[in-house]
């Protein structure tokens, strides 16, 4: 069985913490059937050697024995000879001293599965499969303009209802911050990274533990108001003139709204 995340918090201690849970490979949105097709093909004709020890059990973290180590990081042995190594059930080579490392390296029946006999032939899906895929991603992106402004209507009420409440706003933040986790990580697969963008601003601003007070909450204002303006103009790509245009407004905003050097956050 393999596993793949496919997320928008593409971050290096997510990344991470997927691959000790093992994930065989990570994908980042937005992504494309393009995107999705080679690493399908990656997985499928390469697949990693899984990997036991007292600690992991799990996809081995390096793709290749040839892969250079992480600068400082790297505790593991530089090659094979320390570990058990199992072809299959009746072949298994044992080191010459006990070792609490096992290898796998079985044989790729997956790709058998998946239809290609040939082991050195290269995976490949036929021509109408991604069309049909590449037609359904579209199919999608044709409703995202209402999707997205119905995520753009619930961040204004929480917005609304945040500062109606002198006390906490944890649960508020916390939403805003879900939401704009979601619209990052979507805009740019349907064709508006834009929305991705400005999504991973809002997300950033919101992260706990962030500001809670008024002036945060102008500054999440700022950011619906600036991707409404992108859906309302339908600006797809980098938006020009007016994309510049947007990406001034915003970080405007965010200063006139951002605590000064050494001052305290305004009491909420």
């Amino acid at each position: 069985m393999l596993f793949v995340m496919l997320s928008g918090a593409a971050d290096r201690v997510n990344v991470e913490v997927c691959r000790d849970h093992g994930v065989n490979d990570f994908m980042a949105k937005p992504f494309s059937v393009d995107n999705i097709y080679k690493v399908l093909q990656r997985i499928i004709d390469n697949p990693r050697q899984f990997v036991t020890t007292q600690t992991y059990f799990g996809p081995d973290r390096r793709r290749s024995s040839k892969a250079g180590p992480p600068k400082g990081q790297e505790r593991r042995k530089p090659d094979e000879s320390h570990a058990t190594i199992v072809y299959s059930k009746d072949k298994v080579e044992k080191p010459s001293a006990p070792s609490d490392v096992w290898l796998f390296k079985l044989p790729n029946y997956l790709k058998q599965k998946m239809g290609s006999n040939a082991m050195r032939q290269p995976f490949v899906l036929p021509d109408d499969v991604l069309f049909a895929a590449e037609q359904q991603l579209k199919r999608e992106a044709d409703g995202f303009l209402d999707w997205a402004k119905g995520y753009l209507d619930r961040l204004a009420r929480q917005v609304t209802e945040a500062k109606q409440i002198s006390g906490e706003r944890t649960a508020n933040f916390e939403d805003i911050n879900l939401i704009a986790h979601e619209l990052r990580g979507q805009g740019g697969t349907f064709g508006y990274p834009l929305i991705t963008v400005f999504g991973k601003s809002l997300y950033e601003v919101t992260k706990p533990p962030c500001r809670q007070d008024d002036a945060n909450l102008e500054i999440v204002k700022a950011h619906i108001d600036t991707m409404r303006a992108v859906l309302r103009e339908k600006i797809e790509g980098d938006g020009g003139e007016l994309g510049q245009q947007l990406f001034k407004a915003l970080k405007l905003a965010i200063n006139k709204f951002a605590p000064k050097a050494g001052e305290q956050p305004a009491a909420q």
